[in-house]
């Protein structure tokens, strides 16, 4: 019986795989366009409704004090490609960041692919540094990623974000302290 019902239960997590919804840029919906309070896009319902909206709030936040434009993505899959790439071209077609400022912060987790990516505007770069973004990725959001916390881990990975873009700086890592 524990055979069949272990047998049964592999074979249904890999038919659930297989139906994971697969993204172009093109069909990624962008909130902002229905509201202007949402930043957070989740259309397979990756991240609770409770993550959303502190992301979502976190984000406006930092829109108003014109410290950045934030877009969040959480997605199955994508179509083709690295993740890197479909970040990059997801969050230039949606024009994160302004023309001026060039403040774009995209965020982009694809879960088949065990990925999360930043894709930030010239105008971040001097704050959110490539070294910074990888350092929140590994502190503060794969920790709980591998449990498959992916709304931990997405709350956990804004706050470091707007504690950054707010003038804060990091508390220094364990291991870095030894």
């Amino acid at each position: 019986m524990r055979v069949k019902l272990s047998l049964f239960l592999a074979l249904l997590s890999i038919c659930i795989a297989s139906y994971a919804r697969t993204y172009s840029v093109e069909q990624v919906p962008n909130v902002q366009k229905v509201d202007a309070a949402r930043y957070t896009s989740n259309p397979d319902g990756i991240l609770s409704e409770q993550a959303v909206a502190a992301i979502d709030r976190a984000c406006d936040s930092l829109h108003t004090a014109n410290r950045a434009q934030i877009a969040v993505v959480a997605i199955e899959d994508i179509e083709g490609g690295d993740v890197f790439t479909f970040a990059f071209d997801l969050f230039s077609a949606w024009g994160v960041g302004g023309q001026k400022s060039d403040n774009g912060l995209g965020i982009l987790l694809v879960t088949a692919r065990r990925e999360i990516r930043f894709v930030t505007g010239y105008g971040l770069e001097g704050v959110l540094t490539d070294a910074l973004c990888k350092r929140i990725q590994q502190q503060y959001m794969v920790p709980y990623f591998r449990g498959g916390e992916y709304s931990e881990g997405m709350v956990e990975g804004m706050r470091a974000v707007d504690m950054l873009l707010s003038g804060g700086d990091l508390p220094v890592a364990e291991a870095e302290a030894d």
